[in-house]
C-alpha cells in the first residue's frame, strides 16, 4: 500500500506534483509578488490557473503594452485562467500580492478533418 504524503505548500512553496500524481498537473504552489512588482505569465505550451489569496493587484497586457482600461483588478478570492496562447502581466498593489498558481499540461489537440476529408 502506498504511503500518504502531506505537503504544506505555505511552508514549502511550489512543488512538482508529477512525482506523486498522474494527470495534467505540472506545478502547484503559492507565489508572492512584492509591492509594485510584476510577473509575466505566458501560456505557450501549458495552461495556468491563478487564485489570489492575499493582497490586491492587476492583470494587464504584456509588459510595455498596457491594457486599454489599465488592467483587470485582482482581489483576494479572484481566479484567473490562462488557456494556451494567452498571457498576462500580474502587478502587485501597495501591499504585495499572494496567489496560488497551478500549471496544467494540455494534450496536443486532434486535428479535425477538413471538409471532404475522410475520417
Amino acid at each position: 500500500m502506498p504511503a500518504t504524503v502531506l505537503t504544506d505548500l505555505l511552508r514549502r512553496g511550489a512543488v512538482d506534483p508529477g512525482r506523486l500524481l498522474a494527470g495534467p498537473l505540472r506545478g502547484v504552489g503559492p507565489q508572492w509578488l512584492d509591492p509594485g512588482h510584476s510577473a509575466e505569465v505566458r501560456a505557450d505550451t501549458v495552461e495556468h490557473m491563478l487564485y489570489v489569496t492575499a493582497g490586491p493587484g492587476l492583470a494587464g497586457g504584456p509588459e510595455g503594452a498596457a491594457a486599454p482600461d489599465g488592467g483587470v483588478p485582482l482581489v483576494e478570492g479572484a481566479a484567473l485562467t490562462l488557456p494556451i496562447g494567452a498571457r498576462t502581466v500580474l502587478t502587485a498593489g501597495t501591499a504585495g500580492m499572494e496567489y496560488f498558481h497551478a500549471v496544467l499540461a494540455v494534450p496536443h489537440p486532434v486535428r479535425a478533418p477538413k471538409g471532404g476529408e475522410p475520417r
